[in-house]
């Protein structure tokens, strides 16, 4: 596809030019910033850093302040758009399930000088935030395959003159609403990166599996239980080409610490979609004569897993894919597949997986509904608010173990 033809497929896709900005509104741009290439087999998490800048010689002095949410906005169903470089050199936007991503909210709201949405500018300001691309355009990526990430344009309908300390009520919807112009595109490619890093990397003795003991007082007390086939075809193969064999995993709310009081708890489920892990979560037993021996971790995965180092907000609210609720007694199922097997894998040979047991890195008391402005920031783990503020950790002992044998 030439620029040009580009040009005409992406001005048709424009919601909002220059040409729509209203007179006496402060003149804005948004802008992104997000890696050229993504290898979806090793993370599954994609950033990109939105920036909005006042225009330097925007006719209108006076300060301003806004409200724009990089989930509700950057990614609603008004956001930014995903197109896909087509065979025939034409460019076809993914398509998403409209209830999958959010509607643009038109509400009052209060202002606080906590929220990072509320954000002040004079002429030549610039703001940014950081998030993490929605999961459900994984789903469409193909390898090897180009990808344009573009901005159609959208309206700021929550702003107003002045500072934020001199509002410290509600900020209205305000006609005419800021138009942030379209335009801004990037090309993304999905990759797959092969590595010569060696299979096993030597290291000391694995920690034991925790036992119930290690769960901490006042605490709410959780367990887990884990189940699968009882066989592996060597011809279950996933989407990289290695074997892939299905996991369910349980995870249970038994008790509060105090039986009067039956509240939900919300917590991250990171720890139950982590990689395998030699000291706690997940592990792999490989079968011998001499018994049962834990399988080292693919020095591959872990070479990928600190490739994206750097943390991303997530709404708690609004993130179900990554944080679950539930009351005592009640129970939630996730999903995993185990795919670091030995090179030399074969039918005949015999595996135990299980979880090891482990600490949820982030926890609090409430439901969904209770935590929709809630933003904490998770690299992997929650990094911030550090040492979950306080609350005593949920340390989760040792599942069961699944037993499988491989078959042709």
């Amino acid at each position: 596809m030439t620029p040009e033809q580009m040009d005409e497929k992406l001005t048709s896709l424009t919601r909002y030019s220059a040409a729509d900005r209203q007179s006496g509104s402060p003149r804005l741009t948004l802008t992104f910033e997000a890696k050229p290439e993504l290898d979806p087999v090793y993370t599954d998490s994609y950033s990109l850093t939105f920036k909005i800048t006042r225009d330097s010689d925007d006719p209108q002095k006076e300060p301003c302040i806004i409200h724009w949410d990089p989930v509700d906005d950057g990614f609603s169903q008004s956001g930014i758009i995903i197109l896909h470089h087509e065979s025939n050199e034409e460019l076809r936007p993914i398509q998403v399930e409209p209830s999958q991503l959010l509607a643009t909210q038109f509400h009052p709201r209060d202002v606080p000088a906590s929220d990072p949405c509320f954000k002040q500018l004079t002429p030549g300001d610039t703001v940014s935030w950081e998030m993490a691309l929605p999961s459900v355009y994984f789903d469409s990526f193909i390898e090897d395959h180009l990808y344009e990430i573009f901005w159609p344009g959208g309206q700021i309908s929550l702003w107003d003159w002045g500072t934020l300390v001199e509002h410290n009520d509600q900020l209205v919807p305000k006609f005419p609403a800021m138009v942030l112009p379209g335009g801004q595109h990037q090309s993304l490619e999905i990759i797959n990166i092969e590595s010569d890093i060696e299979d096993d990397i030597a290291s000391g003795p694995s920690p034991r599996p925790l036992s119930p003991s290690a769960r901490v007082s006042d605490a709410p007390v959780f367990s887990v239980s884990v189940a699968g086939p009882a066989r592996l075809s060597m011809k279950d193969r996933n989407v990289s080409g290695g074997l892939g064999y299905p996991v369910t995993v349980t995870v249970t709310y038994n008790a509060a610490p105090d039986p009067l009081e039956e509240k939900p708890v919300i917590f991250h489920t990171f720890i139950f979609k982590d990689i395998d892990n030699r000291n706690n979560g997940f592990r792999l037993y490989v079968g011998g004569k001499d018994g049962w021996r834990p399988h080292e971790l693919n020095g591959l995965l872990t070479h990928h897993l600190y490739r994206f180092c750097f943390p991303d907000p997530f709404h708690v609210g609004h993130s179900q894919d990554r944080f679950r609720t539930l009351r005592p007694g009640e129970s939630c199922s996730l999903t995993r597949e185990v795919s670091d097997f030995p090179k030399n894998a074969a039918p005949g040979d015999v595996f135990r997986y299980g979880y090891k047991g482990g600490k949820l890195d982030w926890w609090d008391w409430g439901n969904f509904g209770d935590y929709e402005d809630t933003v904490v920031w998770i690299y992997g783990g929650v990094t911030d608010p550090k040492d979950n503020e306080g609350r005593p950790g949920i340390m989760i002992p040792a599942s069961n173990l699944i037993e499988f044998t491989i078959v042709e």
